[in-house]
């Protein structure tokens, strides 16, 4: 049985090991919502989840204790990731939490009264990697300094897993700063996922202090982040490239069309990145459906 599948308690773990294997495999996300049906979204349709025919339906009693169980009953260790709106689970699954906000002093401090989780399974894939190196190479891009591009639930952070793992295989120095523990799926000091023999992981630092950190003390060739924000992201993603290290990253992008998301015009701009790929959910998650190219080949925008 697959670990993620003991995470939500009973019935509703019943309910889900007792689906169609093929169901299984393809499932990416379970949706608990106050009183209505848990849903299960696969990577093309939904459906509720039922137990004996009949759907399972949560209340706002039930959705407080699946996510105690889920945190292990300690919620108040995990207030700054609830707070973000999201806890990490071991092996690098997601459960976004939607509640009330409570503030103070001007800023969000926390959750109550939730309402609703997203329990996002982790997927790891080998073998993904290759092909795009191999497609740079023949378009061009000497560079291994990538931005991955993609709308949500598009398999972003499952092309970077196995891009890590393909420059670790290779000798390559990889440092992993896994903000929100995602990437190595790191559950007590041990990795959920192979990244290779020369991977290390800065696990649960912010990006710009965990990339001003690598480079000052563990020497990588490559940085690899996830979710790329703001303007202090991108000051020290410069501050690697200006110290010879190559960086890869991933960006929330509906499309290639950059007059529409004016923060992947600025990365692209401040010539970071020797070539943009994006991908799509069709007809599967991961399909490369662009490529920008800084030497000139294939798709690509005016740099300043």
């Amino acid at each position: 049985m697959e670990p993620w599948l003991y995470l939500p308690p009973f019935p509703w773990r019943d309910a889900i090991t007792a689906l169609d294997p093929g169901v299984l495999e393809r499932l990416e996300e379970i949706r608990f919502r106050v009183d209505v049906p848990v849903i299960l979204y696969t990577d093309s349709s939904w459906m509720p989840l039922c137990q004996q025919g009949v759907p399972v339906i949560s209340g706002a009693g039930d959705i407080q204790r699946i996510l105690s169980i889920l945190v292990d009953h300690s919620l108040y260790a995990r207030m700054e990731e609830l707070r973000k709106g999201y806890i990490t689970l071991p092996g690098g699954h997601r459960v976004g939490v939607a509640g009330r906000a409570v503030w103070q002093d001007g800023r969000i401090v926390t959750q109550t009264e939730i309402t609703g989780l997203n329990i996002r399974y982790a997927h790891d894939i080998s073998g993904i990697a290759a092909p795009l190196v191999e497609r740079l190479r023949q378009g061009g891009v000497r560079g291994n300094s990538w931005l991955i591009a993609a709308p949500p639930r598009a398999g972003k952070t499952t092309l970077l897993r196995d891009l890590v793992r393909w420059f670790s295989h290779g000798g390559w120095r990889v440092v992993v700063v896994d903000e929100r523990c995602e990437i190595a799926g790191t559950n007590g000091g041990n990795r959920g996922f192979d990244l290779g023999n020369h991977a290390d992981v800065l696990q649960g630092w912010s990006k710009p202090e965990g990339i001003i950190t690598a480079i000052r003390t563990l020497g990588p060739d490559v940085i690899v982040v996830d979710e790329l924000g703001g303007d202090e992201d991108l000051a020290a993603l410069l501050q690697a490239r200006h110290a010879g290290v190559e960086v890869i990253g991933t960006l929330h992008a509906r499309d290639a069309t950059a007059e529409l998301n004016p923060r992947l015009e600025q990365l692209w701009e401040s010539q970071l990145f020797d070539a943009v790929v994006f991908l799509g959910r069709n007809p599967g998650p991961g399909s490369v459906t662009a490529i920008w190219n800084a030497n000139g080949l294939g798709i690509r925008v005016k740099r300043a």
